[in-house]
């Protein structure tokens, strides 16, 4: 039954990329966490001109268990993000994560990736859905190879009033691809990602998410990854 399911959730995340013959390729299998702190808020206490603009910071460490000593430190990124409400139910962002990578048997090395980000979320009921469709460029600081790279991101939460009413269940979608060919994947559909956990408004500012997230990396040679991930964010909105 086990092994049932863990094939359930390698593939769940192809939906989105049936075009892609990843099934004929080896994928090796791996774990690790994604942990998180996030802090944001809004330039209203600066100015009350500003009241549409928003800023969110945050830290990401990332794990992997892909040698024999088990868990190792594997990435860090630090974003920094500015928003502008253009209406009630869309925005746009501008953003700059630095990421230090440290690849197994590999030297280490950093990245800069400045991005811009559309946002569109949305209420039906009690049902909260967003979209966030991205455009990143992925720099190697040691080479200066530039990856030109669109995501596009669908998410859904709910809340389980039954149980709690600051709990809320969330599943989500993000599809990842090269828009020019360079050394970080392929040109075209090169990442999938399946997310979905529960997410809990601690108090009006602090919020916590924990989750799984299956990312299926289609490599560009080599074997393709799957990385079954926990993620866990601690959010304060100030």
């Amino acid at each position: 039954m086990r092994t049932t399911f863990i094939k359930f959730l390698k593939y769940l995340p192809l939906a989105a990329a049936a075009h892609a013959p990843v099934g004929m390729a080896i994928t090796n299998d791996v774990g690790g966490t994604w942990s998180s702190l996030t802090l944001s808020g809004s330039l209203h206490e600066a100015s009350p001109v500003l009241k549409n603009f928003h800023w969110q910071i945050m830290n990401q460490a990332r794990t992997r268990d892909d040698n024999p000593g088990g868990n190792r430190f594997s990435e860090n990124l630090l974003f920094a993000q500015l928003g502008y409400d253009v209406t009630k139910n869309t925005g746009v962002w501008i953003g700059y994560v630095h990421d230090w990578i440290h690849p197994l048997d590999k030297p280490a090395y950093q990245e800069s990736r400045p991005y811009q980000d559309f946002l569109w979320h949305s209420k039906f009921a009690d049902l909260q859905f967003t979209a966030r469709t991205r455009l990143e460029q992925r720099i190697r600081l040691d080479s200066g190879d530039v990856g030109v790279r669109l995501r596009q991101l669908f998410q859904a939460s709910y809340p389980l009033l039954f149980i709690d009413g600051d709990l809320r269940v969330y599943a989500g979608e993000e599809m990842l691809g090269y828009l020019n060919s360079n050394s970080f994947g392929r040109g075209g559909f090169s990442e999938n990602r399946a997310l979905g956990g529960f997410s809990y408004q601690i108090t009006p500012q602090l919020s916590a998410d924990l989750g799984y997230m299956g990312q299926y990396v289609y490599n560009k040679t080599g074997n393709n990854l799957f990385t079954h991930n926990v993620q866990f964010n601690l959010g304060y909105k100030f």
